[in-house]
């Protein structure tokens, strides 16, 4: 069966198909969801993680991100093939997942939304930190109520961004863009004052392990718990999200999608590697330790002096604040959606009311009361937990911890499904063997480290 691509609808509509570069200059040009989704994919987890393993191990566990990275790029690679490349004209990949089990589109998107709010709630108070840290310690101290102030103001200024209908995806793109620019520019400063063990970085690549057993348990806990992280993220469904909105259809936009996040996946490693490499170079063999954003703060002081903490609190706010106005609205998108599946009368009628400004079916959520009823508070809710007194980052943590592990089974379960079955994809992009080998391994390393993160939680929660 052939993939129906029906009617151009014009350049500038929301969720029109774009035409195909032709030049390098225009695939230029056309890239944008993968810095978007990286961006969104960054958050201070990642550095403090990589800062840490700098701190503890010097260059020596290296290899474990760069395998992590390449993991990532192959899981959303694949997950993007099916929503390009299916036979069945499938638009977005719930689609997909609808067709391996109808019970999954309102699973995934019931989940998602939780974890949509649980991060919102951890990106919240960091954000607030981060404005507290950088404008009213100096300019308004609030003491207690400053984290709270500062987060205040950023779920205003992500409200303002998620309501916009018009030019949505370029706003995520011009906010994207001043991240990364902020963060390349806070650890190129970093790295130009630490330096870089240019023997130590290249020896970090090669697949060693540290000394003992200790070493090597480290390293085997590390590279799996990273790969497992991001095999069965819920965020690895933000870039076909992303990527419909940009406008790209069909299979004439696989080469297109693939560069794009093949850069996008190329500045991710870049960064998280450099943060790694400014605490190898200033924390290793020290007692130092990270375990929050002022930790990171502390790093960057280590390394360049005074002007270290600001730098680091303004890339830190741009972080979260990315993250904030990006995975919300994409999750709530894909319960609104598996709603539609289950309520398809709903969707035409709202279509139908609104058939002078909703161009495309996949876009009628932006003019449903039921999206924005569920968006808004999920993102306002979360102010709670930046209140004086509330539990903090590590309560909200392990609560996202918890829902992430109902999601790791069916992203990778239904994939392998969906990008393996002649019924669905086109002939030409059907997995070959070894790709659902790799699929099938980073499935397997994501659903053990599924399982030793329902034995942690359940010790930590048993106090055992």
């Amino acid at each position: 069966m052939q993939r129906h691509s029906g009617a151009k609808t014009p350049s500038t509509a929301p969720g029109a198909r774009t035409a195909v570069p032709a030049s390098f200059l225009d695939y230029m040009k056309s890239m944008g969801p993968g810095i978007v989704v990286v961006m969104s994919w960054l958050g201070t987890g990642d550095f403090i993680s990589a800062s840490v393993s700098g701190a503890n191990y010097g260059y020596a566990l290296l290899w474990t991100l760069l395998v992590a990275v390449i993991s990532r790029y192959f899981i959303v690679s694949a997950i993007s093939k099916y929503q390009l490349c299916n036979a069945v004209g499938d638009e977005t990949i719930l689609d997909g997942y609808r067709r391996v089990w109808k019970g999954f589109p309102i699973y995934l998107g019931i989940t998602t939304c939780i974890l949509g709010f649980v991060y919102c709630s951890f990106l919240l108070l960091a954000a607030g930190t981060a404005l507290d840290r950088l404008l009213f310690s100096a300019l308004l101290p609030l003491g207690a109520w400053g984290t709270p102030a500062g987060a205040v103001v950023t779920f205003l200024l992500a409200v303002f961004l998620v309501t916009r209908r018009k030019q949505h995806f370029r706003w995520l793109e011009v906010v994207a863009q001043i991240t990364m620019a902020v963060l390349v520019l806070s650890f190129l400063i970093a790295l130009v004052g630490t330096g870089v063990d240019v023997g130590g970085f290249f020896s970090g690549l090669t697949f060693k392990l540290p000394p003992g057993e200790a070493g090597y348990i480290t390293a085997v806990s590390t590279a799996v718990g990273l790969i497992g992280a991001v095999g069965g993220s819920a965020a690895n469904l933000l870039y076909p999200y992303l990527i419909h909105e940009k406008g790209w259809r069909g299979p004439e936009h696989r080469k297109l999608q693939r560069i794009d996040l093949l850069f996008g996946t190329s500045v991710m490693f870049g960064l998280v590697l450099a943060v790694w490499v400014v605490a190898a170079e200033t924390l290793h063999g020290t007692d130092a330790e990270i375990t929050s954003e002022s930790g990171l703060a502390f790093m960057m002081e280590q390394a360049i002096g005074p002007a270290g903490p600001p730098i680091m609190w303004c890339a830190i706010f741009f972080t979260v604040f990315n993250n904030i106005v990006t995975q919300p609205r994409v999750f709530v998108r894909m319960l609104i959606e598996a709603v539609y599946m289950s309520r398809p009368e709903r969707e035409e009628r709202i279509r139908l009311r609104h058939q002078d400004t909703v161009t495309s079916p996949k876009e009628t959520f932006t003019r449903d009361p039921l999206f924005w009823g569920i968006l808004i508070p999920a993102m306002a809710l979360p102010l709670v937990f930046s209140l004086p007194g509330m539990p903090g980052m590590v309560v909200i943590t392990l609560l996202g911890n918890s829902f992430n592990v109902l999601t790791v089974p069916a992203i990778i379960v239904g994939l392998i499904i969906m990008t393996t079955r002649r019924d669905l994809m086109l002939r030409p992009y059907i997995n070959r063997w070894w790709e659902t080998a790799i699929l099938v391994a980073i499935g397997a390393v994501g659903l053990w480290a599924t399982y030793e993160l329902i034995l942690s939680i359940a010790s930590t929660v048993t106090g055992g």
